[in-house]
C-alpha cells in the first residue's frame, strides 16, 4: 500500500522554504463556513462567514465587519455556504443556510444598499452542505444541497437547484432530486467532477453514519447528461464500512488521466485516496482524527494535485504534497486549530493557492499564506 511520508511541524520551514503565515480574519464564537471573493470590487479578497447569529462580510485588508443578515437566534450559524454571481449583474453574491432552516441567498447590492435575503426552497429539512457546480452544462452555476435527515418530504435525498431566469422575483428555485431517498446515513460534503470522461460532472457524496443507520459509505451519482433533470440518477458505491465518512473530492492523483477521489473520515480517522477505476484505497494520513474539512489543489505549483485537511479532534492543519504518483509528504501548518470548512483560494493575489479556514470549536476564521511565490 502506498503511504504518506510523515514529517513533524518543525520541518515545515525546511521543506517549504518558509512557514505558512497564519492570518486571523475574525474571532468570536462557533463558525462552520467561510468563503472568499472580492465583494466590494477593490481588487482584494474579502471573506463572508457566519458566527454569532449573523452572516457577516469582513472587508480586506483590515477585516472590518459588515453584518449582512441576522439569523433567527443569536446562537444560530450557517453550516455551509458558497459564493458566485447568482443574478448575473457582475458582482459576487452568497448562498447558504442554517442546519434547520431554509436555504437562502444574499444579493450583493454593489456600491450601495443592503444585502437582500431570498429563500431558495422551503421543504429541505436538515441542511448540511452546499456546492456550486454547472450540473446541467448550460454554462451557469447551479447549487447542490442535501437533506441531511431521514425525515421530511426530501428525507435522505440530495437535490440540485438551477437558478431561475428571474431570480429576484422567484418564490423558490427549480428543484431537481438526483439522489432520491438513497443518500441515507447522514450525507455530508460533495465533490463534483467528470468521473467517466463523458463531459458531464458526477456528484460524489459521503455519509457519516452514527447516529444514523446505513451510513459509513462513499459514493457518486452518474450525471445523465442532457437529461440531468431526470430523477433519480444512478448511484455507484466507492467504498463501504468507512466509519465517519465525511468528505470526498475528485482529482487525478497519480497522473494517469483517470479521475480518482481524495477523501476523509471526518467523524472517524484518516485521510486517503481511492484509485480509479477499481477504487482501491490508498492511505495519506492514518493519524488524522475527525478530518472534517478537505481541500484539493496544486499547493506547491509542480503540476500535480495536493491535498489539505484539518481535524477537529486532532486540531492539526496539514498540507499533503503529492510527488505526482500518489505518494504524499505531510506538512503541518498549525496546531490547536479546528476546522469545519477549508477552502483552497488565492487570498493575497500572488498566484499561488492559500487556505481559508472556518475554525468550528476554535471560534475563528483564519487563512494560511502559501509561501511558494
Amino acid at each position: 500500500m502506498k503511504s504518506v511520508l510523515v514529517y513533524p511541524l518543525l520541518l515545515t520551514e525546511l521543506l517549504s522554504g518558509e512557514v505558512w503565515e497564519k492570518h486571523v480574519v475574525a474571532e468570536g464564537g462557533r463558525v462552520l463556513t467561510a468563503v472568499a471573493a472580492d465583494y466590494d470590487g477593490d481588487g482584494k479578497m474579502d471573506v463572508i462567514s457566519s458566527l454569532g447569529g449573523k452572516v457577516s462580510l469582513f472587508l480586506a485588508p483590515e477585516w472590518e465587519e459588515m453584518v449582512l443578515h441576522k439569523l433567527p437566534t443569536r446562537a444560530a450559524v450557517c453550516i455551509h455556504s458558497e459564493t458566485f454571481d447568482i443574478d448575473g449583474d457582475g458582482d459576487m453574491d452568497w448562498v447558504g443556510g442554517e442546519p434547520h432552516g431554509d436555504p437562502f441567498w444574499l444579493e450583493n447590492p454593489g456600491d450601495e444598499g443592503e444585502w437582500k435575503a431570498r429563500v431558495i426552497d422551503t421543504e429541505i429539512s436538515g441542511i448540511h452542505c452546499f456546492l456550486k457546480a454547472d450540473v446541467d452544462g448550460d454554462g451557469k452555476q447551479d447549487v447542490i444541497v442535501n437533506n441531511f435527515k431521514p425525515e421530511g418530504v426530501l428525507g435522505d435525498s440530495i437535490v440540485w437547484f438551477s437558478t431561475p431566469e428571474n431570480v429576484h422575483a422567484a418564490d423558490v428555485w427549480e428543484r431537481n432530486v438526483f439522489a432520491k431517498g438513497d443518500a441515507q446515513g447522514g450525507s455530508h460534503y460533495f465533490g463534483f467532477g467528470d468521473i467517466d470522461g463523458d463531459g458531464w460532472g458526477e456528484i460524489a457524496v459521503a455519509a457519516k453514519g452514527a447516529p444514523f443507520e446505513e451510513g459509513n459509505w462513499f459514493a457518486f451519482w452518474k450525471n445523465p447528461g442532457a437529461e440531468a433533470v431526470k430523477e433519480p440518477w444512478q448511484k455507484t458505491e466507492i467504498a463501504s464500512g468507512e466509519e465517519g465518512a465525511t468528505n470526498i473530492l475528485p482529482a487525478d492523483v497519480n497522473g494517469d488521466g483517470k479521475m480518482d477521489f481524495v477523501a476523509s473520515n471526518g467523524h472517524g480517522i484518516g485521510v486517503f485516496w481511492f484509485e480509479a477505476p477499481e477504487w482501491e484505497k490508498r492511505m495519506i494520513d492514518a493519524e488524522m482524527k475527525c478530518g472534517h474539512s478537505l481541500a484539493v489543489a496544486d499547493f506547491d505549483g509542480d503540476g500535480d494535485m495536493d491535498a489539505a485537511c484539518c481535524g477537529f479532534e486532532s486540531e492539526r492543519v496539514s498540507v499533503y504534497l503529492n510527488n505526482g504518483e500518489g505518494v504524499f509528504t505531510r506538512l503541518d501548518l498549525d496546531e490547536e486549530q479546528q476546522s469545519y470548512d477549508l477552502r483552497a483560494v488565492d487570498m493575497d493575489g500572488d498566484g499561488d493557492v492559500d487556505l481559508l479556514n472556518a475554525g468550528r470549536g476554535t471560534g475563528n476564521v483564519v487563512w494560511y499564506e502559501n509561501p511558494s511565490k
